[in-house]
């Protein structure tokens, strides 16, 4: 399925939003479920510089599209710009103009027309003002290694591109988890990556970013405030120069994709792996350490159930599963083998955009590993400009969408003339796949889902 076939053709998206609307029962205000400050671990700096910004960068936050009323009314006014069939209250394109400069205002926080985020509450059952959402996201774009008023010649302080990414919570408390994460881990990374670029003309070794990404990792499973329950995914893309370096722990996911200028073309070029207990070398680590995985039988993992390893809640002394080999915090899961350390993959960003992979290819998984291999067709080999870009979702949305439909929904919102705002097209993959939820669960379960995306050239 195409959401958007072409930039004019949004027939699809607006379809599924409206589907969304009519599907989705009608939570509380955001402000409602937000979690409160002072249950989280604040062990990070409130030092801000002059722009109200952490010294690493500002970065763009998602809101909820459907239950925070003033962005749902913003991201309506900003869809309008490019569905000239669709009615605007029986305003005037006067009108519509100015609630569209006033929604792009904002909207700022949680994207542009190079990057954006977006978010949807779930729902888990119970009292609907009770839902919660675990998923966040970010995008800091510039990101700085130094702070911008450290005193340091401007060339040491240059932004080193991008960082971006997600983390699912799960569990209860799994919030505080991955909004620890999420506030936490730039600033650790940003430490670590200062003592590695510390001399900006120096050649830095891929290995020694690899290796704080790692830290990072640790560090933050380590410092999270799990100590009662709960666990996140990470899944992140740092940019640095012509360099992505793509790290991931769970079942969120991120994926580098090129776009054609001339043909239109979108390839993925790298997705990660779910980190599931069923993989070989995940389960040969968990069964290590004294854990078991619980496989489901053939027609249940048809249904969509997953593997899981199996631990003690220490809140209900209870037998429970966590559905991946990898996370943030879930501590009681980490004596049978569960691990925060990240797989760590490297791409040139540079080579993508020079055309070295710019014949099309199909990204696919190995069930047995879960390495990522792409299959190149050499007849569709030119030497189109090439621009590259990432996605980072939670598992909410890659349930129910196919990989290549979000690459070139967000490939046209990015670099196609007249194209839907980079909001809009989060906002028609999120309302797609939370229409597929809802009719999967009969309206009875839906997951969190959050998204970030990126130009990186």
């Amino acid at each position: 399925m195409r959401i958007f076939k072409t930039s004019s053709n949004v027939t699809l998206f607006f379809a599924a939003s409206l589907v969304t609307a009519l599907t989705v029962p009608r939570l509380v205000d955001s402000k409602d479920v937000i979690v409160d400050d002072k249950d989280l671990n604040q062990s990070t700096s409130s030092t801000t510089t002059s722009s109200g910004c952490p010294p690493y960068g500002c970065p763009l936050l998602p809101r909820d599209m459907h239950f925070d009323e003033e962005a749902q009314k913003a991201l309506k006014a900003i869809r309008m710009i490019h569905s000239p069939t669709a009615s605007y209250d029986g305003g005037s394109k006067k009108d519509l103009d100015l609630e569209s400069a006033e929604a792009l205002e904002l909207l700022k926080n949680m994207g542009g027309k190079d990057q954006a985020t977006l978010t949807l509450i779930g729902y888990k059952g119970g009292n609907l003002q009770d839902q919660i959402n675990q998923d966040r996201a970010f995008v800091i774009s510039p990101y700085f290694v130094n702070e911008p008023d450290s005193g340091i010649p401007s060339n040491i302080k240059t932004p080193i591109k991008r960082l971006m990414g997600v983390f699912d919570g799960h569990a209860k408390l799994g919030e505080l988890v991955s909004e620890y994460s999420v506030s936490t881990l730039p600033k650790i990374l940003s430490s670590k990556l200062e003592n590695i670029l510390s001399d900006a003309d120096a050649e830095y070794l891929q290995v020694d970013i690899q290796q704080a990404l790692i830290e990072t990792f640790i560090e933050l499973d380590k410092t999270a405030p799990a100590e009662k329950s709960g666990g996140c995914t990470a899944s992140v893309v740092l940019q640095l120069g012509k360099h992505a370096f793509v790290a991931n722990a769970g079942d969120s996911r991120s994926f580098i994709a090129t776009y054609n200028k001339s043909t239109s073309d979108v390839q993925i070029v790298f997705i990660t792996r779910e980190d599931k207990p069923d993989l070989p070398e995940e389960r040969s680590r968990v069964e290590s350490m004294g854990g078991q995985v619980y496989i489901p039988p053939p027609e249940r993992i048809q249904m969509g159930a997953s593997s899981r390893v199996l631990y003690v809640d220490p809140q209900t002394g209870g037998m429970s599963g966590l559905a991946m080999s990898r996370s943030i915090g879930d501590w009681a899961a980490a004596e049978k083998g569960v691990i925060p350390d990240p797989t760590v993959s490297v791409i040139d960003i540079e080579n993508l955009v020079k055309g070295a992979q710019e014949c099309s290819g199909l990204a696919t998984v190995s069930d047995d590993t879960g390495e990522t291999s792409v299959h190149i067709d050499d007849t569709s080999c030119s030497g189109a400009d090439i621009e590259v870009f990432a996605v980072s979702a939670t598992d909410g949305l890659l349930d129910f969408m196919k990989l290549d439909d979000i690459a070139k929904t967000v490939a046209i919102s990015l670099y196609e003339d007249d194209s839907p705002h980079p909001l809009s097209a989060c906002e028609s993959l999120i309302s797609t796949a939370a229409s597929a939820w809802w009719q999967a669960k009969n309206g009875r379960y839906r997951d969190d889902i959050a998204i970030a995306i990126s130009k990186l050239s």
